[in-house]
């Protein structure tokens, strides 16, 4: 019998999930678009916290483009973050979300941080293959997983299989013995404790996504960053009973919080998509000032190398697109090494601001009909489990 905070935990979550998917079925290919630059960065930021790299997301942009090392001090146990994120992008170029697939192939070639380690080939390419080799692991564990249409129970079975996974299952802390020279400190032997590896616990989660989209659950297979649980993982083996009757719950909270912060950026990308189609720029049909516009905003500040690229456009047809934001009043620009990084600025479009209230937005009939059909089959799952979702929720 669930106890009424339990209880409340897990309807926050189903309706959460619910609400995100209503808003994918709604969203315009521009807000998708805008959303998955943005959860393309977001996935690299998150995966490369994970590992232990230091930085911050100007920091990150800096270092993707080519112009700064990604940390003043890089983690001893990380993985090279250049290989990381390769290994990321070209993952995701075979996703079912054409929108994410078609960020990641292009990205790929804006990649431009410095190479990992000391230009060694060789060693380059083997931190690559093992960044692969945690996603191909990940593709494993998943494989193996009992087909769920429960969110939450899905979850849980995730948890217990990574959390016995010896890849996915946290490292601890590791003391070993170092034997001395006779001549050095006295003969004596010395134990040095040595750090345990970062759990690679983003693989898992850059692959969730298409887990709940084959069971329906999601239109999309969209990267969950943060929705695995280090003291989850860790309660699996712990002999610390109270943990294990809490994990259903700390798990709830976290795929609330995970399909809240994906909503979040979603709305976020509906309103950035509303001001750049307010903000007229490009009223030529050939203009590629709206592509510009919109790859800046989605994904964040890029240097004019990476951007010739992206737009398959010359130096000279760049400088006038960027010119065109310039003028009106769209482009920021910051330089770092005598390199500039171009990015937008909205602020002074205050008049084109979108309200975000859905009561506020005109949809189609058919959009409103599949809010409505995703949110029928949250209520279905919701009795099925014995949880009552209280009908004020469904209006905020």
């Amino acid at each position: 019998m669930l106890s009424a905070e339990h209880a409340l935990a897990e309807a926050d979550a189903m309706l959460a999930l619910g609400r995100l998917e209503g808003g994918l079925s709604m969203a315009s290919p521009a807000t998708l678009r805008l959303f998955a630059l943005r959860l393309l960065r977001d996935m690299l930021i998150s995966a490369l916290r994970q590992e232990g790299h230091g930085f911050t997301d100007q920091r990150f942009h800096a270092w993707f483009a080519g112009v700064a090392t990604l940390s003043d001090e890089p983690a001893r146990t990380a993985r090279p973050p250049r290989a990381l994120c390769e290994a990321i992008l070209t993952e995701l170029t075979h996703s079912s979300w054409n929108a994410l697939a078609q960020a990641a192939t292009r990205f790929q070639a804006a990649l431009l941080a410095p190479s990992d380690g000391t230009g060694n080939r060789l060693a380059a390419e083997t931190a690559y293959q093992d960044a692969g080799a945690v996603i191909a692991a990940a593709h494993d564990l998943l494989s193996r997983l009992a087909p769920s249409s429960h969110p939450l129970a899905a979850l849980a079975q995730l948890h217990a299989a990574a959390g016995d996974h010896v890849l996915f299952a946290p490292s601890e802390r590791a003391v070993e013995p170092m034997a001395m020279r006779p001549d050095a400190v006295g003969g004596k032997r010395l134990t040095v404790e040595r750090l345990a590896l970062p759990c690679p616990r983003w693989a898992l989660e850059l692959l969730w996504g298409a887990q709940w989209r084959k069971s329906g659950l999601l239109s999309h297979a969209l990267p969950f960053p943060g929705l695995i649980r280090l003291d989850v993982l860790r309660a699996n083996t712990a002999t610390d009973f109270a943990m294990l009757e809490e994990s259903p719950a700390i798990l709830a909270t976290t795929l609330r919080d995970a399909a809240q912060t994906l909503s979040a950026s979603l709305s976020e990308a509906d309103r950035l998509a509303h001001r750049l189609a307010d903000s007229q720029i490009g009223q030529r049909r050939s203009s590629r000032a709206p592509a510009l516009l919109e790859l800046l905003a989605g994904f964040g500040p890029l240097r004019s190398g990476q951007l010739e690229g992206l737009l398959d456009v010359s130096r000279l047809g760049l400088r006038s697109m960027l010119g065109t934001l310039d003028t009106a009043g769209l482009l920021a620009r910051t330089t770092l090494s005598g390199v500039h990084l171009y990015a937008t600025d909205l602020s002074s479009r205050g008049a084109y601001e979108v309200q975000d209230d859905l009561a506020s937005s005109t949809f189609s009939a058919s959009a409103l009909g599949e809010y409505d059909a995703a949110m029928a089959e949250i209520d279905a799952l919701l009795t099925k489990s014995g949880v009552i979702a209280d009908d004020s929720d469904r209006e905020a």
